[in-house]
């Protein structure tokens, strides 16, 4: 039977993601597999994250990949001496930088501006699931229309009206595993569920899996930092 995975944060963890795909989940290519954004910055091999990612793709798997904050950031970093400075030396970007081997964004290989070019804000399945990166502005009519918070926002309030019968699922703010498993657990009732168990940050208590949610039988596969 086809399954649902779902990634979360990477950020630059290529091992990791390899040892995640490979031995967690041996994905088929009749599974679906959709990445929440953040593949680059903190993490020293944003490359070669990327460089897994297109092979899946060359491959014929079923991906989709959304928009992260961080990717956001390289992407207006070029035309943003502001930006610039603040993804370089607040946000890991260096890191990303030294792992393309280029300056500024516009030096990447054509493949890799495409990638960037064409991830998604946001991305809904089956009318039942809502992937976004961050969170969703509930004010809105339109609950997609803010960019921002689809990048950005953490602690979403829901509008439980106007999620209907819709389940969230999300990264971009770390937090440890058994936050995710006890979201997973309560998912029909609060119907969100955050996948960032903060990979990168491996130094720090409590975090350092990368995590994959399945939602075909609502289980998480996790792996410990690998670089």
């Amino acid at each position: 039977m086809s399954k649902i995975y779902c990634v979360g944060d990477i950020h630059g963890c290529s091992a990791t993601l390899e040892d995640l795909l490979l031995k967690k989940i041996r994905l088929q290519k009749s599974d679906k597999l959709i990445f929440i954004g953040d593949y680059i910055d903190r993490g020293k091999d944003s490359k070669g994250v990327i460089d897994i990612i297109l092979n899946l793709f060359t491959k014929k798997f079923d991906v989709t990949c959304l928009l992260g904050n961080h990717e956001e950031m390289f992407i207006d970093s070029f035309a943003d001496d502001d930006i610039y400075e603040h993804w370089v030396t607040k946000c890991g970007g260096n890191f990303t930088l030294n792992s393309f081997n280029i300056t500024t964004y516009d030096e990447l290989d054509e493949k890799y501006l495409y990638f960037f070019k064409t991830l998604l804000h946001y991305h809904t399945l089956y009318g039942k699931y809502i992937f976004v990166h961050a969170g969703l502005n509930f004010s809105r009519h339109n609950l997609f229309e803010d960019k921002y918070s689809l990048l950005w926002k953490r602690d979403t309030t829901i509008d439980y009206e106007k999620l209907g019968d819709r389940t969230i699922i999300h990264g971009h703010t770390p937090q440890p595993f058994e936050e995710t498993q006890s979201q997973l657990n309560h998912i029909h009732q609060n119907k969100i569920v955050n996948i960032d168990n903060g990979c990168v940050f491996a130094a720090q208590q409590n975090l350092g899996q990368l995590t994959a949610v399945e939602l075909t039988e609502m289980k998480l596969y996790s792996v410990f930092n690998q670089e």
